[in-house]
């Protein structure tokens, strides 16, 4: 009887199979021995099986944008605007902004090896006609990494005006967000020393999110914020993106007239992550999509019109 010894320790269980398949052909095993290694190799699965049912338990799936790290040099843009006037005028402001962590910069997108980001915003406000006119804009780019409650891209308008002879105001404000990136370590990206029990990895996604009003009117007191953040110095902080429009009376029992509306579009698609044991498994198939847009507008004799809309996503909220 020949006696030959199969190590389970340092072969893979399907090379045990294929090595005990073999060595039966050649009828050098009594079947004790096949017994055995069988027993061995199913016991193996078994206790796999239970490692891999317990850590998809334990670690589930996990989706959110990780927003992106500052670059060393970071700038600061400040604008701020005060008009009083009768007559016309006209204002337009426009930001496009692209920043990756891809090992081949921007230049070298497509294909993505890490991660973009990508924002825009715009303000176009001009009357048609002679009017009365009161505008005050605040605007203020930080290009730095910010944090909860602070904002890379924040604009505040305030516009006030009275046409004369049929003459409007014409005013949209448009803000935009869209994250990308491939899978990454959570480690590389969040502070908190518990994060990678909940998920080793920052799964695929490719995440866009975009806001905005437009008012048409001859008589109008009108309000907008816009803000986003993604740029951030950990994702600890979510990436976010807000729009509020609101129109209210120019005085007692003079309310607003003409048009507002206001909307909000989200497109949401997400990979997951899942890791059972040394080495880490990683899907990076498409695990959720979610489409959503909302609008509302109103037409006549405003009194009160306010909407308020907010994007936010992250591995902590």
């Amino acid at each position: 009887m020949a006696i030959v010894t199969i190590p389970f320790n340092t072969t893979s269980i399907i090379d045990q199979i294929i090595l005990i398949t073999f060595l039966c052909s050649l009828g050098n095993i009594e079947s004790m021995l096949i017994v055995s290694a069988l027993a061995q190799w199913e016991y193996t699965m078994k206790k796999l099986v239970i490692l891999v049912v317990t850590l998809a338990l334990i670690t589930g799936y996990a989706m959110a944008d990780r927003g992106m790290d500052p670059v060393p040099e970071t700038q600061g843009i400040v604008t701020s605007t005060t008009l009083d006037a009768i007559g016309n005028f006209a204002s337009a402001t426009e930001i496009q902004w692209r920043i990756t962590d891809d090992d081949d910069g921007l230049n070298g997108i497509p294909p993505m090896d890490w991660g973009i980001y990508e924002s825009t915003y715009t303000e176009d406000t001009q009357n048609h006609g002679i009017g009365l006119i009161l505008y005050d804009k605040e605007l203020d780019i930080e290009t730095s990494g910010q944090i909860t409650g602070q904002w890379n891209i924040e604009a505040v308008k305030e516009l006030a005006f009275v046409g004369v002879d049929g003459a409007r105001v014409v005013s949209t404000d448009t803000i935009f967000v869209d994250g990308a990136s491939d899978y990454d370590y959570t480690e590389d990206h969040v502070i908190c020393p518990f994060a990678q029990a909940v998920t080793y990895y920052f799964p695929a996604y490719c995440n866009r999110a975009e806001a905005g009003s437009t008012i048409d009117m001859t008589v109008a007191n009108v309000r907008t914020t816009s803000t986003d953040r993604f740029v951030m110095p950990s994702s600890d902080n979510t990436v976010e993106l807000n729009h509020d429009l609101l129109v209210t009376e120019l005085v007692d029992d003079l309310p607003s007239m003409g048009t507002a509306s206001a909307y909000m579009e989200v497109l949401i698609q997400e990979g997951a992550a899942e890791f059972f044991d040394d080495p880490i498994y990683y899907s990076e198939m498409l695990m959720e999509r979610i489409e959503f847009s909302e609008e509302t507008t109103v037409t006549g004799d405003i009194t009160s019109f306010e909407k308020l809309m907010h994007y936010e996503s992250g591995m902590v909220r």
